[in-house]
Protein backbone atom coordinates (compact mmCIF):
# COMPACT_ATOMS: atom_id res chain seq x y z
CA UNK A 1 0.00 0.00 0.00
CA UNK A 2 1.11 3.61 -0.70
CA UNK A 3 0.13 6.59 0.77
CA UNK A 4 0.60 9.71 -1.20
CA UNK A 5 0.76 13.05 0.40
CA UNK A 6 -2.50 14.25 0.41
CA UNK A 7 -3.90 11.13 1.83
CA UNK A 8 -4.87 9.35 -1.03
CA UNK A 9 -4.85 5.43 -0.01
CA UNK A 10 -3.41 3.55 -2.75
CA UNK A 11 -3.84 -0.56 -2.93
CA UNK A 12 -1.95 -2.99 -5.80
CA UNK A 13 -0.29 -5.72 -5.81
CA UNK A 14 3.10 -5.17 -7.21
CA UNK A 15 4.73 -7.61 -9.06
CA UNK A 16 7.91 -5.87 -10.44
CA UNK A 17 10.11 -3.70 -8.16
CA UNK A 18 9.41 -1.24 -11.54
CA UNK A 19 5.81 -1.52 -10.84
CA UNK A 20 6.49 -0.01 -6.93
CA UNK A 21 8.99 2.74 -8.44
CA UNK A 22 6.39 3.72 -11.01
CA UNK A 23 3.74 4.14 -8.25
CA UNK A 24 5.48 5.89 -6.26
CA UNK A 25 6.77 8.30 -8.82
CA UNK A 26 3.79 9.10 -9.80
CA UNK A 27 2.08 10.06 -6.82
CA UNK A 28 4.98 12.19 -6.03
CA UNK A 29 4.25 14.21 -9.22
CA UNK A 30 0.19 14.83 -7.54
CA UNK A 31 0.90 18.70 -7.16
CA UNK A 32 2.31 19.37 -10.47
CA UNK A 33 -0.03 17.21 -12.24
CA UNK A 34 -2.97 19.04 -10.22
CA UNK A 35 -0.65 22.42 -11.24
CA UNK A 36 -0.90 21.65 -14.86
CA UNK A 37 -4.62 20.69 -14.85
CA UNK A 38 -5.22 23.60 -13.12
CA UNK A 39 -3.42 25.57 -16.28
CA UNK A 40 -5.70 23.81 -18.83
CA UNK A 41 -9.03 24.55 -16.75
CA UNK A 42 -8.45 28.01 -17.06
CA UNK A 43 -8.34 28.31 -20.90
CA UNK A 44 -11.91 28.73 -21.72
CA UNK A 45 -11.71 25.90 -25.22
CA UNK A 46 -15.22 26.06 -26.14
CA UNK A 47 -14.60 26.07 -30.15
CA UNK A 48 -15.23 29.99 -31.22
CA UNK A 49 -15.43 30.54 -34.57
CA UNK A 50 -14.83 34.62 -34.26
CA UNK A 51 -11.26 33.77 -33.61
CA UNK A 52 -10.20 31.57 -35.91
CA UNK A 53 -6.62 32.61 -37.74
CA UNK A 54 -3.98 30.46 -39.17
CA UNK A 55 -2.93 27.27 -36.86
CA UNK A 56 -6.12 28.19 -34.86
CA UNK A 57 -8.89 26.48 -36.98
CA UNK A 58 -11.25 26.28 -34.20
CA UNK A 59 -10.32 29.50 -32.31
CA UNK A 60 -7.64 31.00 -29.94
CA UNK A 61 -8.88 28.85 -27.02
CA UNK A 62 -8.55 25.69 -28.43
CA UNK A 63 -4.93 27.01 -29.82
CA UNK A 64 -3.69 28.07 -26.14
CA UNK A 65 -4.97 24.86 -24.88
CA UNK A 66 -2.42 23.46 -27.68
CA UNK A 67 0.33 25.31 -26.95
CA UNK A 68 0.13 25.17 -22.73
CA UNK A 69 0.01 20.91 -23.87
CA UNK A 70 2.89 21.22 -25.78
CA UNK A 71 4.72 23.20 -23.52
CA UNK A 72 4.42 20.46 -20.88
CA UNK A 73 5.80 18.08 -23.59
CA UNK A 74 8.76 19.82 -24.21
CA UNK A 75 9.45 20.82 -20.66
CA UNK A 76 9.52 16.79 -20.14
CA UNK A 77 11.63 16.42 -23.22
CA UNK A 78 9.21 14.30 -25.36
CA UNK A 79 8.96 14.47 -29.07
CA UNK A 80 5.77 16.69 -29.98
CA UNK A 81 3.83 17.74 -33.09
CA UNK A 82 1.17 20.39 -34.00
CA UNK A 83 -0.46 19.31 -36.86
CA UNK A 84 -1.69 22.66 -38.16
CA UNK A 85 -4.07 23.73 -34.95
CA UNK A 86 -6.19 20.41 -35.53
CA UNK A 87 -4.49 17.77 -33.75
CA UNK A 88 -1.30 16.92 -31.92
CA UNK A 89 0.38 13.84 -30.71
CA UNK A 90 3.06 13.79 -27.91
CA UNK A 91 5.14 10.69 -28.77
CA UNK A 92 7.22 7.94 -26.46
CA UNK A 93 9.65 5.11 -27.61
CA UNK A 94 10.52 3.37 -30.82
CA UNK A 95 8.59 0.13 -32.81
CA UNK A 96 7.23 -0.46 -36.00
CA UNK A 97 4.25 -0.67 -34.54
CA UNK A 98 2.01 2.18 -32.48
CA UNK A 99 -0.12 2.14 -29.41
CA UNK A 100 -2.54 5.55 -29.60
CA UNK A 101 -4.11 6.87 -26.64
CA UNK A 102 -6.33 9.35 -27.66
CA UNK A 103 -8.18 12.35 -26.26
CA UNK A 104 -9.21 16.05 -26.75
CA UNK A 105 -8.67 19.25 -25.56
CA UNK A 106 -11.66 21.36 -26.29
CA UNK A 107 -14.84 21.32 -24.46
CA UNK A 108 -18.47 22.10 -24.30
CA UNK A 109 -19.39 25.23 -23.28
CA UNK A 110 -20.25 26.38 -19.46
CA UNK A 111 -23.53 27.74 -20.08
CA UNK A 112 -25.67 28.27 -16.98
CA UNK A 113 -22.76 29.51 -15.61
CA UNK A 114 -25.01 30.54 -12.80
CA UNK A 115 -25.54 27.02 -11.67
CA UNK A 116 -21.67 26.63 -10.81
CA UNK A 117 -21.42 26.05 -7.31
CA UNK A 118 -17.74 27.11 -8.51
CA UNK A 119 -15.92 29.06 -11.37
CA UNK A 120 -15.80 26.55 -14.18
CA UNK A 121 -12.96 27.62 -15.13
CA UNK A 122 -10.71 27.62 -11.76
CA UNK A 123 -10.23 24.25 -10.85
CA UNK A 124 -11.04 23.57 -7.01
CA UNK A 125 -10.46 20.55 -4.88
CA UNK A 126 -13.12 19.75 -2.40
CA UNK A 127 -14.72 16.77 -0.50
CA UNK A 128 -12.09 14.67 -2.30
CA UNK A 129 -12.99 15.81 -5.49
CA UNK A 130 -11.57 18.09 -8.59
CA UNK A 131 -14.38 20.71 -9.97
CA UNK A 132 -13.65 22.42 -13.16
CA UNK A 133 -15.07 22.65 -17.06
CA UNK A 134 -12.94 19.79 -18.94
CA UNK A 135 -11.94 18.03 -15.61
CA UNK A 136 -13.41 14.71 -16.70
CA UNK A 137 -14.05 15.40 -20.26
CA UNK A 138 -11.17 15.20 -21.13
CA UNK A 139 -8.52 17.25 -20.28
CA UNK A 140 -8.17 15.20 -16.70
CA UNK A 141 -7.40 12.03 -18.21
CA UNK A 142 -5.44 13.27 -21.02
CA UNK A 143 -2.94 15.05 -18.20
CA UNK A 144 -3.47 11.54 -16.12
CA UNK A 145 -2.13 9.67 -18.98
CA UNK A 146 0.88 12.42 -19.79
CA UNK A 147 2.38 11.89 -16.41
CA UNK A 148 2.40 8.39 -17.21
CA UNK A 149 4.46 8.58 -19.83
CA UNK A 150 6.51 11.10 -18.30
CA UNK A 151 7.38 8.78 -15.14
CA UNK A 152 7.57 5.85 -17.84
CA UNK A 153 10.44 7.82 -19.23
CA UNK A 154 12.08 9.02 -16.65
CA UNK A 155 12.34 5.10 -15.13
CA UNK A 156 13.65 4.49 -18.90
CA UNK A 157 11.08 1.97 -19.79
CA UNK A 158 11.43 0.09 -22.93
CA UNK A 159 8.44 -0.32 -24.34
CA UNK A 160 8.25 -2.54 -28.07
CA UNK A 161 5.84 -0.11 -29.70
CA UNK A 162 5.61 3.81 -30.57
CA UNK A 163 3.33 5.55 -27.37
CA UNK A 164 1.18 8.25 -28.64
CA UNK A 165 -0.75 10.77 -26.75
CA UNK A 166 -2.95 11.58 -29.97
CA UNK A 167 -4.96 15.12 -28.57
CA UNK A 168 -7.97 16.84 -31.17
CA UNK A 169 -9.48 19.80 -30.87
CA UNK A 170 -12.80 19.77 -32.27
CA UNK A 171 -14.26 16.10 -30.47
CA UNK A 172 -17.18 18.21 -29.02
CA UNK A 173 -18.29 19.48 -32.34
CA UNK A 174 -17.76 18.22 -36.35
CA UNK A 175 -14.76 15.65 -35.52
CA UNK A 176 -12.41 16.74 -38.68
CA UNK A 177 -9.68 17.66 -36.62
CA UNK A 178 -8.63 13.61 -36.39
CA UNK A 179 -9.83 13.03 -40.06
CA UNK A 180 -6.82 16.23 -40.64
CA UNK A 181 -4.52 13.93 -38.12
CA UNK A 182 -5.72 10.85 -40.14
CA UNK A 183 -4.69 12.39 -43.32
CA UNK A 184 -0.98 13.47 -42.16
CA UNK A 185 -0.46 10.09 -40.16
CA UNK A 186 -0.71 6.48 -40.60
CA UNK A 187 -3.50 5.52 -37.55
CA UNK A 188 -2.27 3.56 -34.89
CA UNK A 189 -2.36 -0.28 -34.74
CA UNK A 190 -4.37 -0.41 -31.66
CA UNK A 191 -5.31 2.35 -28.50
CA UNK A 192 -7.93 3.37 -26.10
CA UNK A 193 -9.30 6.66 -25.59
CA UNK A 194 -9.60 7.99 -21.79
CA UNK A 195 -12.61 9.14 -22.27
CA UNK A 196 -15.29 7.17 -21.73
CA UNK A 197 -16.28 4.40 -19.02
CA UNK A 198 -14.51 1.45 -16.87
CA UNK A 199 -14.73 -1.38 -17.40
CA UNK A 200 -14.78 -1.46 -21.39
CA UNK A 201 -16.79 -0.41 -24.28
CA UNK A 202 -15.98 -2.27 -26.64
CA UNK A 203 -19.40 -1.41 -28.82
CA UNK A 204 -19.89 2.60 -29.49
CA UNK A 205 -23.35 2.91 -31.36
CA UNK A 206 -23.61 4.22 -34.86
CA UNK A 207 -24.86 7.91 -34.94
CA UNK A 208 -26.85 9.98 -37.40
CA UNK A 209 -28.08 13.51 -36.46
CA UNK A 210 -29.94 15.07 -38.71
CA UNK A 211 -32.39 17.67 -39.54
CA UNK A 212 -35.58 17.51 -41.68
CA UNK A 213 -36.91 21.05 -43.41
CA UNK A 214 -39.68 22.63 -45.21
CA UNK A 215 -41.11 26.09 -45.86
CA UNK A 216 -44.58 26.23 -44.21
CA UNK A 217 -47.10 28.83 -45.09
CA UNK A 218 -48.51 30.20 -41.91
CA UNK A 219 -52.83 30.44 -42.82
CA UNK A 220 -54.86 31.60 -40.32
CA UNK A 221 -57.83 29.14 -41.59
CA UNK A 222 -58.95 27.37 -38.50
CA UNK A 223 -59.93 27.76 -35.37
CA UNK A 224 -56.97 26.86 -33.44
CA UNK A 225 -54.28 28.31 -35.40
CA UNK A 226 -49.86 27.58 -34.77
CA UNK A 227 -48.13 30.18 -35.85
CA UNK A 228 -45.02 29.81 -34.71
CA UNK A 229 -43.06 27.24 -32.70
CA UNK A 230 -39.75 27.61 -30.48
CA UNK A 231 -36.91 25.32 -29.00
CA UNK A 232 -33.86 25.68 -28.45
CA UNK A 233 -31.74 24.34 -32.23
CA UNK A 234 -29.52 21.82 -29.45
CA UNK A 235 -29.27 18.38 -31.68
CA UNK A 236 -27.29 17.27 -28.63
CA UNK A 237 -30.22 16.43 -26.15
CA UNK A 238 -33.73 15.77 -25.26
CA UNK A 239 -36.21 18.88 -25.71
CA UNK A 240 -36.75 20.04 -22.33
CA UNK A 241 -38.82 23.21 -23.43
CA UNK A 242 -40.83 24.08 -26.54
CA UNK A 243 -43.28 27.37 -26.66
CA UNK A 244 -46.34 27.32 -29.06
CA UNK A 245 -48.09 30.18 -30.64
CA UNK A 246 -51.77 30.49 -31.31
CA UNK A 247 -54.05 32.58 -32.79
CA UNK A 248 -57.03 31.03 -31.41
CA UNK A 249 -60.98 31.95 -31.67
CA UNK A 250 -61.94 29.62 -28.96
CA UNK A 251 -59.19 30.23 -25.97
CA UNK A 252 -61.93 27.74 -23.11
CA UNK A 253 -61.50 25.26 -25.76
CA UNK A 254 -58.05 25.52 -26.36
CA UNK A 255 -56.98 25.58 -22.90
CA UNK A 256 -59.01 22.59 -21.78
CA UNK A 257 -56.97 20.45 -24.01
CA UNK A 258 -53.94 21.56 -22.65
CA UNK A 259 -53.16 19.02 -19.60
CA UNK A 260 -49.51 19.12 -20.24
CA UNK A 261 -48.53 22.07 -20.28
CA UNK A 262 -46.47 24.42 -17.45
CA UNK A 263 -47.55 27.65 -18.06
CA UNK A 264 -50.20 29.34 -20.79
CA UNK A 265 -49.86 33.40 -21.07
CA UNK A 266 -51.66 35.65 -23.11
CA UNK A 267 -49.22 37.88 -24.69
CA UNK A 268 -51.01 40.20 -27.24
CA UNK A 269 -53.66 38.05 -30.20
CA UNK A 270 -51.36 34.82 -29.24
CA UNK A 271 -51.57 32.67 -26.73
CA UNK A 272 -48.12 31.41 -25.61
CA UNK A 273 -48.17 27.47 -24.30
CA UNK A 274 -44.91 26.30 -22.77
CA UNK A 275 -44.10 22.79 -22.04
CA UNK A 276 -41.46 21.66 -19.61
CA UNK A 277 -39.63 18.28 -20.13
CA UNK A 278 -36.63 17.09 -18.06
CA UNK A 279 -32.86 17.61 -19.69
CA UNK A 280 -31.03 14.37 -21.06
CA UNK A 281 -28.14 13.97 -23.48
CA UNK A 282 -29.29 12.70 -27.07
CA UNK A 283 -27.73 9.27 -26.34
CA UNK A 284 -29.70 8.53 -23.15
CA UNK A 285 -33.66 9.77 -24.20
CA UNK A 286 -34.64 7.11 -21.27
CA UNK A 287 -33.26 9.49 -19.02
CA UNK A 288 -35.14 12.42 -19.80
CA UNK A 289 -38.47 14.02 -20.51
CA UNK A 290 -38.97 15.24 -23.57
CA UNK A 291 -41.36 18.40 -23.34
CA UNK A 292 -42.07 17.77 -27.72
CA UNK A 293 -43.86 14.50 -26.68
CA UNK A 294 -46.19 16.61 -23.83
CA UNK A 295 -47.09 19.08 -26.69
CA UNK A 296 -48.46 16.61 -29.21
CA UNK A 297 -50.43 14.71 -26.57
CA UNK A 298 -52.59 17.51 -25.89
CA UNK A 299 -52.68 19.05 -29.58
CA UNK A 300 -53.55 15.79 -30.46
CA UNK A 301 -56.90 17.08 -29.53
CA UNK A 302 -57.01 20.48 -30.29
CA UNK A 303 -60.28 21.15 -32.63
CA UNK A 304 -60.25 23.35 -35.75
CA UNK A 305 -56.24 23.50 -35.73
CA UNK A 306 -55.56 25.41 -38.79
CA UNK A 307 -53.82 23.36 -41.91
CA UNK A 308 -49.83 23.80 -40.67
CA UNK A 309 -50.75 23.05 -37.28
CA UNK A 310 -52.58 19.64 -38.46
CA UNK A 311 -49.40 18.73 -40.58
CA UNK A 312 -46.76 19.71 -38.04
CA UNK A 313 -48.53 17.41 -35.40
CA UNK A 314 -49.45 14.78 -37.70
CA UNK A 315 -45.59 14.07 -38.86
CA UNK A 316 -44.50 14.81 -35.17
CA UNK A 317 -46.94 12.21 -34.03
CA UNK A 318 -46.61 9.51 -36.87
CA UNK A 319 -43.06 9.20 -36.69
CA UNK A 320 -41.53 10.23 -33.14
CA UNK A 321 -44.13 10.93 -30.31
CA UNK A 322 -43.47 8.89 -27.42
CA UNK A 323 -41.18 6.79 -29.19
CA UNK A 324 -37.60 6.74 -28.18
CA UNK A 325 -36.49 3.22 -29.90
CA UNK A 326 -37.12 4.36 -33.64
CA UNK A 327 -40.28 1.97 -33.73
CA UNK A 328 -42.25 4.44 -35.53
CA UNK A 329 -39.49 5.82 -38.32
CA UNK A 330 -39.87 1.99 -39.00
CA UNK A 331 -35.99 1.53 -37.72
CA UNK A 332 -36.21 -0.61 -34.47
CA UNK A 333 -33.57 -3.09 -33.74
CA UNK A 334 -32.33 -4.85 -31.26
CA UNK A 335 -29.22 -6.57 -31.00
CA UNK A 336 -28.22 -9.30 -27.85
CA UNK A 337 -24.94 -7.99 -27.21
CA UNK A 338 -24.71 -4.26 -28.02
CA UNK A 339 -28.57 -3.15 -27.42
CA UNK A 340 -31.44 -0.87 -29.01
CA UNK A 341 -31.79 1.76 -31.23
CA UNK A 342 -32.45 5.03 -30.25
CA UNK A 343 -34.46 7.81 -31.20
CA UNK A 344 -34.38 11.17 -29.60
CA UNK A 345 -36.50 14.43 -30.96
CA UNK A 346 -34.22 17.39 -30.04
CA UNK A 347 -36.33 20.33 -31.36
CA UNK A 348 -38.55 21.47 -33.40
CA UNK A 349 -38.91 25.12 -34.59
CA UNK A 350 -41.58 27.36 -36.96
CA UNK A 351 -40.76 30.57 -37.27
CA UNK A 352 -41.14 32.78 -40.61
CA UNK A 353 -42.47 30.41 -42.76
CA UNK A 354 -39.40 27.61 -41.72
CA UNK A 355 -40.30 24.47 -40.14
CA UNK A 356 -37.24 22.55 -38.71
CA UNK A 357 -37.27 18.88 -36.79
CA UNK A 358 -34.10 18.00 -35.70
CA UNK A 359 -33.55 14.23 -34.37
CA UNK A 360 -30.35 12.14 -33.32
CA UNK A 361 -30.80 8.13 -34.70
CA UNK A 362 -28.40 5.63 -32.87
CA UNK A 363 -28.02 2.01 -34.52
CA UNK A 364 -25.95 -0.88 -32.72
CA UNK A 365 -24.53 -4.06 -34.33
CA UNK A 366 -26.60 -5.58 -37.12
CA UNK A 367 -28.42 -3.15 -39.27
CA UNK A 368 -26.64 -1.73 -41.89
CA UNK A 369 -26.23 2.43 -41.94
CA UNK A 370 -27.05 2.76 -45.58
CA UNK A 371 -30.81 1.06 -45.12
CA UNK A 372 -30.84 3.69 -42.06
CA UNK A 373 -30.31 6.66 -44.42
CA UNK A 374 -32.71 5.63 -47.04
CA UNK A 375 -35.58 4.80 -44.86
CA UNK A 376 -35.17 8.56 -43.39
CA UNK A 377 -35.09 9.73 -46.93
CA UNK A 378 -38.22 8.02 -47.91
CA UNK A 379 -39.66 9.46 -44.89
CA UNK A 380 -38.25 12.69 -46.01
CA UNK A 381 -40.27 12.20 -49.37
CA UNK A 382 -43.10 10.78 -47.69
CA UNK A 383 -44.22 14.34 -45.79
CA UNK A 384 -42.56 16.87 -48.12
CA UNK A 385 -39.40 17.63 -46.37
CA UNK A 386 -35.93 17.94 -47.16
CA UNK A 387 -33.29 15.39 -45.25
CA UNK A 388 -30.32 16.87 -44.03
CA UNK A 389 -27.35 14.70 -42.04
CA UNK A 390 -25.70 17.18 -39.61
CA UNK A 391 -23.75 14.63 -38.35
CA UNK A 392 -22.61 11.29 -38.74
CA UNK A 393 -20.40 8.27 -36.94
CA UNK A 394 -20.15 4.99 -38.03
CA UNK A 395 -20.65 2.45 -35.10
CA UNK A 396 -17.52 1.06 -33.48
CA UNK A 397 -17.24 -2.62 -32.37
CA UNK A 398 -14.48 -4.68 -31.24
CA UNK A 399 -14.87 -8.39 -30.89
CA UNK A 400 -14.62 -9.13 -27.23
CA UNK A 401 -11.61 -11.84 -27.94
CA UNK A 402 -8.89 -9.26 -29.33
CA UNK A 403 -5.69 -9.30 -27.85
CA UNK A 404 -6.65 -5.83 -27.02
CA UNK A 405 -9.54 -6.54 -25.42
CA UNK A 406 -7.36 -9.14 -23.60
CA UNK A 407 -4.92 -6.67 -22.33
CA UNK A 408 -6.91 -4.04 -21.30
CA UNK A 409 -9.44 -6.37 -19.44
CA UNK A 410 -6.23 -7.88 -17.41
CA UNK A 411 -5.03 -4.38 -16.51
CA UNK A 412 -8.52 -3.68 -15.40
CA UNK A 413 -8.78 -6.65 -13.17
CA UNK A 414 -5.14 -6.25 -11.70
CA UNK A 415 -6.04 -3.19 -10.24
CA UNK A 416 -9.99 -3.74 -9.06
CA UNK A 417 -10.00 -6.95 -8.62
CA UNK A 418 -13.22 -7.31 -10.36
CA UNK A 419 -13.94 -8.54 -13.74
CA UNK A 420 -13.76 -6.22 -16.69
CA UNK A 421 -17.40 -6.78 -18.47
CA UNK A 422 -18.21 -5.43 -21.76
CA UNK A 423 -20.70 -2.49 -22.88
CA UNK A 424 -22.13 -0.72 -25.48
CA UNK A 425 -22.60 2.84 -25.68
CA UNK A 426 -24.25 5.72 -27.43
CA UNK A 427 -21.78 8.11 -26.85
CA UNK A 428 -18.82 9.26 -29.42
CA UNK A 429 -15.10 9.06 -28.45
CA UNK A 430 -12.26 9.18 -30.55
CA UNK A 431 -12.11 5.45 -30.53
CA UNK A 432 -14.02 5.15 -33.36
CA UNK A 433 -11.57 7.01 -35.59
CA UNK A 434 -9.42 3.62 -35.58
CA UNK A 435 -10.49 0.07 -36.29
CA UNK A 436 -8.59 -1.29 -33.21
CA UNK A 437 -9.70 0.80 -30.20
CA UNK A 438 -12.41 1.14 -27.03
CA UNK A 439 -13.29 3.04 -24.90
CA UNK A 440 -11.49 2.88 -21.53
CA UNK A 441 -12.42 4.99 -18.33
CA UNK A 442 -11.98 7.37 -16.62
CA UNK A 443 -15.58 7.01 -15.13
CA UNK A 444 -16.84 4.35 -12.71
CA UNK A 445 -20.23 2.64 -12.62
CA UNK A 446 -21.07 4.63 -9.93
CA UNK A 447 -19.37 7.91 -10.58
CA UNK A 448 -21.33 11.07 -11.40
CA UNK A 449 -18.90 13.48 -13.22
CA UNK A 450 -21.37 15.90 -15.11
CA UNK A 451 -19.84 15.69 -18.09
CA UNK A 452 -21.14 18.25 -20.54
CA UNK A 453 -23.41 19.68 -17.39
CA UNK A 454 -22.95 21.88 -14.36
CA UNK A 455 -20.72 21.42 -11.82
CA UNK A 456 -18.05 19.13 -14.09
CA UNK A 457 -16.05 17.05 -11.49
CA UNK A 458 -13.78 13.64 -11.29
CA UNK A 459 -13.84 12.08 -8.10
CA UNK A 460 -9.57 11.75 -6.72
CA UNK A 461 -9.47 8.63 -5.50
CA UNK A 462 -11.02 7.03 -8.70
CA UNK A 463 -8.71 9.53 -10.77
CA UNK A 464 -5.87 7.58 -9.44
CA UNK A 465 -7.46 4.38 -9.95
CA UNK A 466 -7.97 5.32 -13.06
CA UNK A 467 -4.17 6.36 -13.75
CA UNK A 468 -2.98 2.54 -11.96
CA UNK A 469 -4.93 0.82 -14.98
CA UNK A 470 -3.89 2.67 -17.80
CA UNK A 471 -0.78 2.29 -16.39
CA UNK A 472 -1.21 -1.33 -16.37
CA UNK A 473 -2.74 -1.31 -19.83
CA UNK A 474 -0.11 0.66 -21.65
CA UNK A 475 2.62 -2.18 -20.07
CA UNK A 476 0.63 -4.32 -20.99
CA UNK A 477 0.31 -3.62 -24.81
CA UNK A 478 4.09 -2.60 -25.09
CA UNK A 479 6.14 -5.43 -23.70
Amino acid sequence: MVENNNNYKVNINYRTSFDKDFIEKLYGYRNQMKSDLAALISINSVRDPHTIYKGAPFGRGIRKCFDKVMEFAIREGFKVKDFDGYAMHIEYGDGKDTLGILGHLDTVDAKHIEGWSTNPFEMVEKDGFWYGRGVNDDKGPVIGCFYILKVLKELNYKPNKKIRLILGGAEETTWECMEYYAKHNKMPDMGFSPDCDFPIVNCEKGIIKCQYERELEVQLDGINNIVQIKSELNIDAVCSNIKIYVNSKDIEGLTDCLKGASNITKKDKLIEIEYQGKFALSRNPHKGENAIFKFVDDFINVKGLNLAGKGIIDVLNRYFNNDIYGNKLGLFHEDVETGKTTSNLAYVQFLNKRLLIGFDFRYPVGIDKKYVLGRLSCIAGEIGMSFNVLKDLDLLYVPGESQLIDKLSRSYEKVTNERALLFTKGAASYARTMKNCVGFGPSFEDDKPNSHKVNECINLKNFYKALEIYYEAIKGLTK
